[in-house]
């Protein structure tokens, strides 16, 4: 029951695969049309050549008449038919391969364009490596089709035909004989795509293994290196680097089998009996020999049209597949946001009844529900799971909760447009990510915002001191990673980049879990001086930071058990809020003696 449905999954997205690659093909005719004018004109200068020495054998040769004004213009013409051949090849080639191109290039940059608005919950099960090859790789397979599998195809298939022709008019007996390696060798396409099929899309999702597996490996070496794993790495690699191997041996042996050599099999054959009609021709006097030259000429010129087609489908497989899987990349839903003109102004922030699960059998938020007026304070504490980091995920809309339970200035979170969302929300997350470029580009983002703007969130990050320092200012080169900056630094010009936007509504993910003291005490002071500005929910790690908040919220599974100020939290004899607050100073005092 199971294989229907796969079944027709499968072949509506190879049908979408040729949507999308069939669309190119189609969609710049002006450049498909001299493409084809120059295949066919290359095409009638090839096929002309072998007949010109059929002339010259029978008429010419056989006969001893050796004219020389007729031989030289004979031989000019075949000069000339060659000549103009190569060229119209080369400029057939270089509009093939200028529509392969920009094919790529579009599809290329649809995919990152697709990965860049997808939902976050998509996030959760992609790996990076196999985002990458699909991105990078399968684009660049894509591109095989339209040069070495599209362009083959077309002048191999109008070059058969125009050798047929040719023959047809020399002899058509021979002609026919010749025709009959056509049927034989679209059996043998069959088998091969039947055979190959398989063997070529397993490959194809091992090699997004293979990237997966180094881009994780690199990704982490710190923590590879320091735990030792450099071993148990090392063989999950070679495991599938062997089932790659593996996987591509089985589409070679199949297209060693297959392809060449059985086309050449086939067309000794045919040889051999175009040889045997060709004597029983001579036997009757009706044969001529510059039939026999010109046969042979346009036979070879036959069987290799065919063989160069059978080849180029082991590219067409690695293609379709590849297509395949871009194009599922791109059949993926978007997160969806409404077009309307509301914006965050004033910041005043309300949930009511907040409900949501990642699976509907495991909820992970049970009604959740507070408020916030412009310019105010919450911290959101809690244990390891207890539902911090998914709040702030869902006031960001990255996942969706119940419709209406978030509100933005009495406006319902799903009414706002992406960019008025993200004008009037900051994020400043735990992990700092810092773009290759210069200190300008991390804080503007492409934004376009004027400099006084930035060095305003400079200093309101206290970012200030640290760009005096640096030799080039706001265009000082970071390195990847801000390899230039400490780890507070970094933190500190994720703060600014959050600023320069002037959000209404600062939302932080433990900003201050990896800093220094000293550092931490930098950030609360810019947090301190933003207070009653812009309305601020702060998700802590260190209870210290957040005694000054208006309000503390303390999860627990998904619940909020407490609220309140830090005063209050702290007169709850039993309280979860207590607790966790002497725990840490106790575990503070310790550090400190030891």
């Amino acid at each position: 029951m199971n294989d229907k449905p796969r079944s027709t999954a499968n072949t509506n997205n190879r049908r979408g695969t040729f949507q999308l690659l069939s669309a190119y093909i189609y969609g710049d005719k002006a450049l498909l049309s001299k493409a084809t004018i120059f295949l066919l004109l290359a095409t009638a200068a090839d096929v002309f050549g072998p007949y010109l020495g059929k002339v010259f054998i029978d008429d010419y040769l056989m006969p001893r008449n050796f004219d020389t004004q007729a031989l030289v213009i004979l031989l000019c013409l075949y000069l000339v038919t060659q000549v103009a051949a190569a060229w119209l090849r080369y400029k057939q080639t270089m509009h093939f391969t200028t529509m392969a191109l920009n094919a790529v290039q579009d599809i290329r940059q649809r995919a990152f364009k697709h990965v860049l608005n997808l939902p976050m919950a998509y996030f959760d099960h992609a790996r990076t490596g196999q985002l990458v090859s699909r991105i990078t790789n399968d684009t660049e397979a894509i591109k095989d089709l339209y040069v070495q599998f599209l362009s083959v195809v077309m002048s191999n298939l109008i070059l058969l035909v125009g050798i047929l022709i040719a023959m047809a008019l020399l002899d058509l007996q021979l002609m026919l004989a010749s025709a009959l390696l056509i049927p034989t060798v679209v059996g043998v396409i069959f088998l091969y795509e039947k055979f190959s099929g398989p063997a070529v899309q397993h490959s194809r999702h091992l090699r997004s293994e293979i990237n997966a597996n180094v881009s994780e490996s690199i990704a982490g070496m710190s923590v590879v290196q320091a735990t030792n794993q450099q071993q148990r790495f090392i063989g999950k690699f070679d495991s599938v680097n062997d089932d790659y191997y593996r996987a591509r041996m089985r589409t070679i042996k199949v297209s060693a089998l297959l392809l060449r050599p059985a086309i050449d099999l086939l067309s000794v054959l045919v040889l051999v009996a175009i040889i045997w009609m060709f004597g029983l021709q001579v036997t009757t006097g009706v044969a001529e020999v510059g039939v026999l030259y010109a046969f042979l000429n346009y036979l070879g010129r036959f069987t290799e049209p065919l063989a160069e087609v059978t080849q180029r489908f082991n590219l067409y497989q690695q293609a379709m597949v590849a297509g395949d899987r871009v194009h599922t990349l791109i059949e993926e839903s978007e997160q969806q946001y409404h077009n309307t003109p509301a914006q965050v102004s004033e910041g005043r922030l309300s949930v009511s009844q907040l409900n949501f699960a990642y699976q509907v059998d495991k909820p992970v938020l049970h009604d959740i529900s507070f408020s916030l007026q412009p310019g105010e304070l919450y911290a959101v504490v809690g244990h390891t799971g207890s539902g911090k980091s998914t709040l702030l995920s869902l006031l960001l809309n990255f996942y969706q909760g119940n419709p209406g339970a978030i509100q933005l200035d009495n406006q319902p979170l799903e009414s706002f447009s992406h960019d008025n969302l993200r004008r009037g929300i900051g994020l400043i997350p735990q992990e700092p990510f810092i773009v290759a470029g210069t200190l300008r580009d991390n804080i503007d983002m492409g934004r376009g915002l004027p400099e006084s703007e930035l060095l305003r969130a400079a200093q309101q990050a206290h970012l200030s001191d640290t760009l005096a320092q640096l030799p080039e200012g706001l265009d000082t080169l970071l390195g990847e990673g801000g390899t230039r900056l400490s780890t507070g630094q970094r933190q500190q010009l994720v703060i600014a980049r959050a600023l320069a936007a002037s959000p209404r509504i600062l939302l932080l993910d433990e900003a201050t879990a990896n800093v220094d003291s000293e550092t931490e005490q930098v950030i609360q002071r810019a947090l301190k001086e933003l207070h009653g500005q812009v309305t601020m929910i702060i998700v802590a790690h260190r209870l210290s930071t957040i005694k000054h908040a208006d309000q503390i919220l303390v999860l627990s599974h998904g619940r909020i058990e407490e609220r309140g100020t830090h005063k209050e939290l702290m007169g709850e004899e039993k309280g979860l809020y207590r607790s966790m607050y002497q725990l840490q100073q106790q575990a503070k005092r310790v550090e400190m003696l030891s």
